[in-house]
């Protein structure tokens, strides 16, 4: 029992480790499960400043409309991730689509 206990708080610890480092990352956690070592992190969505590339692309005769699009598109979504720890040891991170 004294092993099983030392392997979950091995797994534990490089749990938090991987929250710790996603949090400086800009992630915040949304949900946290440390009984079953899971959890749910988001990360807000940059804002765009529209005005600036709309003069941007005034100046460039439009050329701009094409990277402010998809700064539009990328920047400005929220991100979701799942961090898991499997029976292995092995640290899962998915994507979650919103």
């Amino acid at each position: 029992m004294e092993e099983t206990n030392s392997n979950y708080e091995e797994k534990f610890q490089r749990f938090s480790n991987i929250i710790s480092t996603k949090t400086m990352q800009g992630f915040m956690v949304a949900d946290r499960n440390d009984k079953a070592l899971v959890a749910v992190l988001v990360k807000q969505g940059e804002k765009v400043n529209h005005l600036l590339h709309f003069l941007i692309s005034c100046i460039t005769c439009g050329v701009w409309v094409f990277v402010w699009a998809w700064l539009a598109l990328v920047k400005n979504k929220e991100q979701r991730v799942r961090i898991s720890i499997d029976n292995a040891g092995n640290i899962l991170q998915e994507n979650i689509k919103i």
